[in-house]
């Protein structure tokens, strides 16, 4: 080898080294955006079956009840119901909301809506409609993640409210 090709072969390999590095940088982040897809659709498809859970009690006899457990990925601290025709009335949880949540919801809430995740920058979409519903306790009615939820068929509608 000529002098020139040896001095050359330490940049070839740096430059190796730093395509490599971007390559393995690159790769990670691929690797955590597809848990976090993984997460929100976990997230739509918990929404989906809660939604098909309350269709499916409006059919039900009055007075029918289930326990359902809410269960979503660990960025959801908390699942809002709201009840547009109600007076607002924050609970999480059976109690009286903290004026930090009771402050979010009361910016976020919108006819278009009645579902809300809390926080609200957990998803792309955290603001879902679920039809045929109403809060018995709250309004709205808040869940914490891996927590339950009551619900009840009556003649018009399916009530939601916090089970301990």
């Amino acid at each position: 080898m000529k002098r020139g090709q040896i001095l050359g072969v330490p940049l070839v390999l740096l430059f190796a080294l730093i395509v490599g590095a971007l390559i393995l940088a690159y790769g990670a982040k691929v690797a955590i955006d597809l848990v976090g897809q993984a997460d929100y659709i976990d997230f739509l498809d918990s929404m989906k079956d809660l939604e098909n859970n309350i269709a499916t009690f409006s059919h039900y006899d009055e007075g029918s009840a289930k326990v359902y457990e809410i269960n979503l990925p660990n960025d959801v601290e908390a699942v809002c119901f709201y009840n547009d025709g109600k007076d607002f009335d924050c609970s999480l949880d059976g109690e009286i909301c903290d004026e930090v949540l009771e402050g979010t919801l009361d910016l976020l809430v919108e006819s278009n809506f009645n579902v809300y995740v809390y926080p609200n920058n957990a998803f792309d979409q955290t603001r879902l409609k679920i039809e045929d519903f109403e809060t018995e306790a709250g309004n709205p009615e808040c869940i914490s993640n891996g927590r339950s939820l009551i619900i009840t068929a009556y003649e018009d509608f399916v009530g939601l409210t916090y089970y301990e």
